[in-house]
């Protein structure tokens, strides 16, 4: 059909609020027939859905706890790295681990295959995929203003609701207590080598210093150059143990962790201290009045003050690891919940959703609407006195056919 159709009824000039009044009365039956229709199918479908109940359970951040308290001034840094020990990332708060626990394929999985999900969603390929993706949908996890993360689980049962719920819980301890043990037997892989090389270390020094000691006579030194041996020698241990520590970092955060980088600076800074001890440096004598050069030493004092270093060096170290790594062997054999539980999910009472008053309000306001505009349309086609093209014509041909099924004139 090319050919354009005119329209011989006249279309106001001016359109006011009563126009659109008039055109809303005069369509009054197609739009309250069609609302009414969609509202009761809403209606149908809300009662149709299944009920379900949600049960909550809610975690807390475990409490910080100083297990190295007993230790004496030079193991704080000790007590400071305990953290990283028990595998507990510097800069990821312990709640967000639990998050991506929780969230993880490995939790739904457990939950599926705990609760027979594939056969409760009727999963008739028997696929995991799909099974997760349920779950997923009937879980929500969060963390609240208090700082608290809840574990919300919805399902059609209100006990296995409050069951999942709780398995939830118990699949994060057992992930976290595997995942901790983890980093823990990592740590203690890399604080056992350095542990053995300081032993041979610290035996190395000690026969070559007996041998020194043999051939030349010397078994001490004047207490105002041991005092400045061993406080260089402290400082130099503590650097190794900082690098020990910048090690395990690096591995855990990566270099780019601010951690890592606070880390290189306070090294860094030890290093220049070292150095100013062992050149001498005015600033530093005003310090450390006591303290000698080594620069000023005599030649075989020197020699022997150096291997007498290396030993205090090697002493100071051990004084370091060894508590650090009998904490990482006791980190590695722990197998106890972590988790702090604050509230245990109860099968609930009230069900949850669906929300069916919102859902038969929405249809119905949707409806509302889409039809109110529907009708304004057709008027509008009804009312043209002349059609440009071929979708214009189906167009008026579709409103002229409304308009006579509804009776509307």
């Amino acid at each position: 059909m090319n050919e354009s159709i005119e329209r011989t009824d006249g279309k106001p000039s001016e359109v006011g609020v009563w126009d659109y009044l008039y055109v809303i009365y005069k369509w009054r039956k197609f739009i309250v027939l069609n609302v009414l229709i969609l509202t009761l199918i809403a209606v149908i479908v809300a009662l149709l859905l299944p009920v379900q109940y949600k049960a909550t359970a809610t975690v807390m951040a475990p409490r910080k706890s100083d297990l190295f308290g007993g230790l004496d001034a030079f193991s704080q840094s000790i007590r400071e790295f305990a953290p990283f020990l028990r595998g507990l990332s510097g800069n990821q708060p312990p709640l967000f681990t639990y998050l991506a626990i929780l969230n993880s394929r490995t939790a739904m999985e457990k939950v599926v295959n705990k609760f027979n999900l594939m056969k409760v969603y009727a999963i008739k390929d028997s696929s995991m995929e799909k099974a997760i993706k349920k779950l997923r949908g009937n879980t929500d996890f969060e963390i609240d203003e208090n700082g608290v993360l809840v574990i919300n689980v919805y399902d059609e049962d209100r006990k296995r609701a409050a069951d999942m719920a709780n398995y939830f819980i118990e699949v994060l301890n057992e992930i976290n207590i595997k995942l901790n043990i983890e980093e823990a037997r990592n740590n203690r892989i890399v604080l056992e080598k350095r542990y053995l090389q300081n032993l041979a270390d610290l035996k190395a020094a000690e026969d070559t210093l007996k041998k020194f000691q043999q051939k030349y006579g010397i078994y001490y030194l004047p207490e105002q150059t041991k005092a400045a041996v061993e406080a260089a020698a402290e400082l130099e241990a503590q650097i190794m143990a900082e690098e020990v520590k910048l090690g395990i970092l690096q591995r855990q955060l990566g270099e780019d962790a601010s951690e890592v980088k606070l880390a290189k600076i306070q090294i860094e800074e030890m290093r220049k201290r070292l150095n100013q001890m062992k050149e001498g440096n005015d600033k530093l004598k005003s310090e450390l009045s006591l303290f000698v050069p080594f620069k000023d030493m005599p030649e075989l004092g020197l020699q022997y003050l150096r291997l007498y270093r290396d030993y205090e060096i090697q002493n100071k170290l051990l004084e370091f690891i060894v508590p650090l790594y009998e904490q990482a062997k006791i980190e590695e054999q722990k197998n106890v919940p972590v988790v702090q539980v604050l509230d245990y999910a109860v099968p609930p009472e009230k069900k949850a959703r669906p929300f069916r008053t919102l859902i038969v309000l929405s249809v119905f306001s949707s409806a509302l609407v889409l039809f109110i505009i529907i009708a304004f349309v057709n008027e509008s086609f009804l009312n043209r006195k002349r059609m440009l093209n071929s979708l214009e014509i189906k167009t008026y041909n579709f409103a002229r056919k409304i308009a006579e099924l509804y009776k509307i004139s």
